[in-house]
């Protein structure tokens, strides 16, 4: 008598789920060879990108140098030609990012075909196993063992029908594994696309940092003409446009009254906040330095409203928390409005808000959420600057709003005459930055 679940079957079954198997990895092998040349490349990119770094971390350190001769014209000069070595490294780095990113995505593209091959063979495979064990098991206990020889053959028979059905019941896990690795996949796919986007917005930004160097210098030139002098008194002309422009804030910001509730914004703790740049040194302190004490007419104020950063033109500044991008300006569109430059105001989730000032490139819009440390802008040197740097406010939110100088100062001169705009703040809303980011 022929057993029910026959040799014939069982061959049958394991013929499915061989072919199943040897489709699979047959492919994956042709595939992972795909995988180990873009792995390779990958690679080979973060060799440069290391290499690179390397070079800008020694151009960093000069341009520091340099910076701290200021006044010179001829140390002007040579600071300018420094800054755009280091741009086009900054620029070149970024590229070979943005070449790396590009493989990453092809990589997991590929891993992601993969692993839907996968599925879809496997679930051909375990649909066909299924509907034959099936077949083959659906018969009473008692028809199983009248059609089989012996009790040792009918004993076998079930063994053999429980043994098949943990195969693919081990089948089906594995399965489900391969379902979460493509969910996986996709999301680190939707991630890297996302950093791509950004480092090429940040190319951009670089690459217009670069033009913008370029046309510094033959503005210093045209203005100096390579003369001490000539470059001295183009500093006081600024200082001059400065301290008017000091005027006005100061006149307008001791008429904003605002009531600032102080459980709207957390009080002074350290690393609520996190650093706005990779490298920090400070140059300026928030308050009332020696600095700020002697030169009242620098800041508008007796006082610092704010922390500065010493940074090379071009380095990457990050947002202190998450939030969202209230507004974002360029006083330096406007003639007369020798300020803050191009600047960034950030809106956070906690109650306070951040300034970024004197950028050179500002790479985020108004209304765009940002998360903690998401690059933003570049730093730069305009508006009103003595050197390359950032200037980082920081205010209670309830605090500190944004308009035009002229709308605060109908019938004003200057900066008041234009459509330039900028935060103006309860002087009660200014607060210390080192008071909420981490220690040194």
């Amino acid at each position: 008598m022929v057993s029910r679940f026959s040799n014939i079957k069982k061959l049958t079954i394991c013929s499915i789920i061989f072919l199943s198997i040897f489709t699979i990895l047959l492919t994956n092998y042709a595939e992972a060879q795909s995988v180990n040349e873009l792995n390779s490349q990958i690679e080979s990119y973060n060799d440069k990108i290391k290499r690179i770094d390397a070079e800008i971390e020694q151009q960093r350190k000069l341009i520091q140098t340099t910076s701290a001769k200021a006044g010179q014209i001829e140390t002007q000069i040579n600071a300018l030609n420094a800054t755009r070595k280091k741009l086009q490294n900054d620029v070149s780095r970024t590229q070979n990012v943005i070449k790396k990113s590009e493989l990453t995505i092809r990589k997991i593209d590929i891993e992601v075909t993969d692993k839907e091959r996968s599925i879809e063979t496997t679930q051909d495979g375990l649909a066909e196993s299924l509907r034959k064990i099936s077949q083959d098991s659906q018969a009473p206990l008692i028809e199983i063992f009248l059609n089989t020889r012996t009790l040792s053959d009918f004993l076998n028979e079930v063994i053999e029908i429980k043994k098949f059905k943990e195969v693919l019941i081990n089948r089906k896990y594995a399965l489900l594994n391969l379902t979460r690795e493509l969910h996986d996949k996709k999301t680190e796919e939707v991630k890297t696309k996302e950093e791509l986007e950004k480092e090429k917005q940040i190319l951009a930004g670089q690459q217009q940092v670069i033009v913008s160097n370029q046309n510094e210098k033959k503005t210093l030139l045209s203005s100096t003409q390579s003369e001490q002098a000539k470059y001295e008194q183009l500093l006081k002309e600024k200082e001059v446009q400065r301290e008017a422009f000091n005027a006005l804030v100061r006149d307008i910001e001791s008429k904003i009254k605002i009531l600032i509730d102080p459980k709207s914004f957390p009080s002074a703790q350290k690393s609520i906040l996190s650093w706005p740049l990779d490298s920090i040194r400070i140059t300026q302190q928030f308050g009332g330095s020696d600095f700020a004490k002697n030169n009242p007419g620098i800041y508008g104020r007796p006082y610092h409203p704010g922390t500065d950063f010493g940074v090379p033109t071009g380095t990457k500044v990050k947002s202190v928390s998450s939030g969202k991008i209230r507004a974002t300006g360029n006083t330096d569109a406007y003639p007369g409005c020798v300020a803050w430059g191009k600047w960034i105001l950030v809106d956070h989730d906690n109650g306070l808000s951040s300034l970024y000032a004197h950028l050179s490139s500002v790479i985020v819009a108004s209304g765009q959420s940002v998360t903690n440390g998401e690059v933003i802008a570049l730093s730069g040197n305009s508006g009103f600057s003595t050197g390359p740097h950032l200037h980082l406010t920081i205010y209670a939110s309830q605090g500190v709003k944004v308009g035009k100088y002229g709308t605060y100062k109908p019938g004003g001169s200057g900066c008041a005459t234009t459509d330039a705009s900028g935060p103006f703040a309860d002087l009660s809303a200014y607060l210390d930055p080192m008071s909420y980011l981490p220690s040194l």
